[in-house]
């Protein structure tokens, strides 16, 4: 009897058996699980976001420089803007610049000045006025400009015999003279005008005249209506020498 029960035993299977066969159920699971829906979801990396991002955003930039290198803004006589290409632009300026060069350049320069914080607006001012010479005399003298800048032959400027700097006697204004593209640069011809007198005041180590040992220091700020009595003041001291 006893012999029986140990061979019946003996031919069932063991937990071990069990616990093999569902490890190994459950690992196959787990690999079907995994490569049928791993990718979907696995988490999307934030670098690579950001790298998209950035990809995009430079297309964005590239397109947009590739549109304003092939367009040119233009204002027309109404006043409106409108865009178009540049070859077109340039064309057009070119026959503006024939048809009415004068104007066109003085346009050019006026706009020039005022980009370079140059421009003073002398439209309407009347540079002769008397009231006006006489507020740009007592400024010249205010602001010490005789110390440097002789203006009566018979009293010598203190500073400027030592410096030699430029002189405002004779017929100056209007004539061209030669200057130092700044200080001991190279040489150019320069036409003494309300624009570089206004330059000359604004930014005086830009252009230096030959021959002065220093150039002028730049003066402390000085007002547009300032500027403009004592550019009338000087330009009123230009006078052909008598004989």
């Amino acid at each position: 009897m006893s012999d029986e029960n140990t061979k019946d035993d003996s031919l069932q299977p063991s937990w071990a058996a069990h616990e093999l066969f569902a490890l190994g159920l459950t690992l196959v699971l787990a690999v079907w699980v995994v490569s049928q829906y791993g990718k979907e979801s696995r988490p999307v990396s934030l670098t690579t976001e950001r790298d998209e991002a950035r990809a995009a955003k430079r297309a964005e930039l590239a397109a947009a420089d590739d549109d304003a290198l092939g367009n040119f803004g233009v204002v027309d006589a109404d006043r409106k803007v409108y865009r178009m290409p540049i070859a077109n632009a340039m064309r057009a300026t070119v026959d503006q610049l024939a048809a009415k060069s004068d104007e066109f350049h003085k346009d050019l320069v006026a706009r020039s000045e005022k980009a370079a914080g140059l421009a003073v607006a002398t439209d309407g001012i009347d540079l002769s006025d008397p009231d006006l010479i006489v507020q740009g005399k007592t400024l010249f003298q205010t602001k010490i400009c005789f110390t440097c800048h002789q203006v009566d032959s018979a009293v010598p400027a203190p500073a400027g015999l030592a410096l030699k700097a430029p002189i405002f006697l004779g017929e100056f204004w209007g004539a061209e003279r030669e200057v130092h593209k700044g200080f001991g640069g190279p040489i150019t011809t320069v036409k003494f005008d309300e624009a570089y007198f206004i330059e000359s005041v604004r930014k005086p180590l830009d252009k230096v005249v030959k021959g002065a040992l220093s150039p002028m220091p730049p003066p402390p700020p000085i007002a547009d209506e300032e500027l403009t009595a004592l550019m009338a003041y000087v330009k009123s001291l230009s006078k052909k020498e008598e004989e």
